[in-house]
């Protein structure tokens, strides 16, 4: 799930501001801040490979609403519902999963870059919204 430091309409922060109620499930996300740069280091290296593109670690919706009313907007608030009452209202089923990103903090610690899990990740990405003037 790619985010962005902006609120554009296919950042996945956008997405969960949208929905009027959302599933409290943990997923991997990816930071563009963090990862566009990695991407750039293993092109300069000529690294190919497979690689799960993701900041470590997991977070749920929860979570993730939860650190964007404590950092930029506190009025914000959301209602949560049940997998299945989800189902009821989707066309679609939805993936929920954690990758593995050993291989490439691995590679990457090589080239002496790291990737911030996704919580402080989600932290920092906040702070920049808010320095930028994002509500």
């Amino acid at each position: 799930m790619p985010v962005s430091d902006d609120l554009h309409p296919r950042n996945f922060v956008t997405k969960l501001l949208g929905y009027e109620r959302v599933v409290d499930i943990p997923n991997s996300n990816t930071m563009l801040h963090d990862l566009l740069p990695a991407s750039i280091i293993l092109a300069e290296h000529g690294e190919t490979g497979v690689y799960n593109f993701t900041n470590p670690g997991s977070i749920s919706h929860n979570e993730v609403l939860k650190l964007f009313k404590e950092i930029v907007r506190p009025d914000f608030n959301w209602k949560n519902f049940t997998l299945e009452e989800q189902a009821k209202v989707i066309k679609t089923g939805r993936s929920n999963c954690t990758l593995d990103t050993t291989k490439l903090e691995t590679k990457l610690g090589e080239y002496k870059y790291g990737i911030p899990e996704i919580h402080e990740a989600y932290k920092r990405c906040f702070k920049r919204m808010k320095a930028a003037g994002i509500k």
